[in-house]
Formats: structure tokens, C-alpha cells, sequence
């Protein structure tokens, strides 16, 4: 009997969650999306089934918070998986991009870092956060860690509101290949409050490592992207 209620409550919201769907499909990008308490009066089923239902299409990327609400959202950025920045794929994508700074830290190796960029535990390290914009929507949380002395002056110099990685190769340092792991996380407070997110919002995380043609590491850097807002793609060929 267990089972069968189990399913039935899983029939329920996956069948609110298709009313809802349809519902959106006659609004428009950015229209707030009705209540929780709207839809359980409209559809007659109780808010949790609602809030399921509205969980899933959070998380498929068909609505987005903003701020106390809930509004329709516009397609996600499709991100190649390639040597280089979100900003090429978001420009193909017809999507306007920006960077807002969170810091700039100097830091000095630890033994997972200094394993990372190959350095000597103690050496110097420069740390750049940002969080990354899509069409003036908070999608990326990015933080950048460079071996300080093959960097000096990059503070001074870069403009963070653009490519770091144009900076780099301006400085004639060519990107030969990168190591990436992704996996799935939730944000803790911080995050999700850089990210306009909530800390239940799922998460792609990526650790990026990255070397020069002389395979000698460039960047240690992780991504922390909003599930609900980013997908990724890669060709694989034998």
C-alpha cells in the first residue's frame, strides 16, 4: 500500500508538473510564473505536489527565481566543453556577457596546490573571483588561481570585466591542453548568495586544470555553475 501511495504522489506532481509546462508556454520570458498557492487553488492538489512540480521545472531550466519570485525563464547557454572562456559561447549564442569581481587574493601554495600548478609549497600564488553574467543573469561563479610569479603585473593590468584567457595568451602563452573534472553540488550560503540563487539550486562544478604546450601548468580553476541556467556539450570521436 506504501508503494502504490509513493506512486501515486509522483503520478500527481509529474502531472501538475505538465500543466504548469503548458501554462508557461503561453507567457513569455521573464512574466512572474503564479503562486505556489495560485496553482494548488487552480489545479486543486495540495502546494507540496505543486512545489515538486515546480522543483523539477526549476531545475530543467524552464522557470528561474528572481529575488522573492518566481519568473519564466529564457533558454539555457549551451556550453562547449573547449580550452577557453564561457564568453564564446554566450556571444554565439547571440547572448550578451559580463563579469562582475569579487577579489583578488594573494595566496601561497599549499600541498594540493603547489601539486596542482607544480610549484614549491610556500610559493606565491594570485587568486581572481568573479562571478560570470549571462544576458545580466548570475549563471557562473568563477575563481582562477595563477602562479604569481610567471603573472606579475596581471592585477594591474587585466580588466576584469573581460576574457582572462585573452589576457594570457596576449602575454604569449599558448593553452596546449586542460584536465576537467565535473560533478554535481549545491552551493553553500556564500555561493548562493553571489549566485542571486538559493543554496538548494543544483550545481555543475567544474575543476579545471590547464597547460602550456610545454606542458607546464597555467591555471588551476573551478567553475561553480547554476544548474537551472547552464547545460554543457562535447563531441566524442573514436
Amino acid at each position: 500500500m506504501a508503494a502504490a501511495n509513493r506512486e501515486a504522489r509522483i503520478l500527481k506532481h509529474q502531472i501538475v508538473r505538465q500543466k504548469v509546462d503548458s501554462l508557461l508556454d503561453a507567457l513569455t520570458v521573464g512574466d512572474p510564473v503564479p503562486s505556489e498557492r495560485d496553482l494548488a487553488a487552480r489545479f486543486d492538489v495540495a502546494r507540496e505536489t505543486v512545489r515538486q512540480a515546480l522543483r523539477e521545472l526549476l531545475v530543467a531550466g524552464r522557470i528561474e527565481r528572481r529575488g522573492r519570485g518566481t519568473v519564466v525563464a529564457g533558454p539555457k547557454l549551451v556550453q562547449p566543453l573547449i580550452i577557453g572562456s564561457y564568453t564564446e559561447a554566450a556571444l554565439t549564442e547571440g547572448r550578451s556577457v559580463g563579469r562582475l569581481l569579487v577579489d583578488w587574493t594573494d595566496l601561497v601554495a599549499d600541498d594540493e596546490l603547489a601539486d596542482f600548478l607544480q610549484l614549491g609549497v610556500g610559493d606565491a600564488v594570485v587568486e581572481l573571483e568573479r562571478v560570470l553574467l549571462t544576458d545580466d543573469v548570475r549563471v557562473g561563479l568563477e575563481r582562477t588561481r595563477l602562479p604569481a610569479q610567471r603573472f606579475t603585473g596581471l592585477r594591474d593590468t587585466l580588466d576584469t570585466s573581460s576574457s582572462l584567457y585573452a589576457a594570457i595568451r596576449a602575454r604569449g602563452i599558448t593553452f596546449a591542453r586542460a584536465v576537467e573534472r565535473i560533478e554535481t553540488t549545491l552551493p553553500d550560503a556564500r555561493e548562493a548568495a553571489l549566485l542571486d540563487a538559493d543554496i538548494r539550486t543544483p550545481m555543475l562544478l567544474l575543476n579545471r586544470i590547464s597547460y602550456d604546450e610545454n606542458d607546464i601548468p597555467i591555471e588551476h580553476r573551478r567553475s561553480l555553475y547554476r544548474g537551472d541556467r547552464m547545460s554543457f556539450v562535447t563531441t566524442l570521436t573514436p
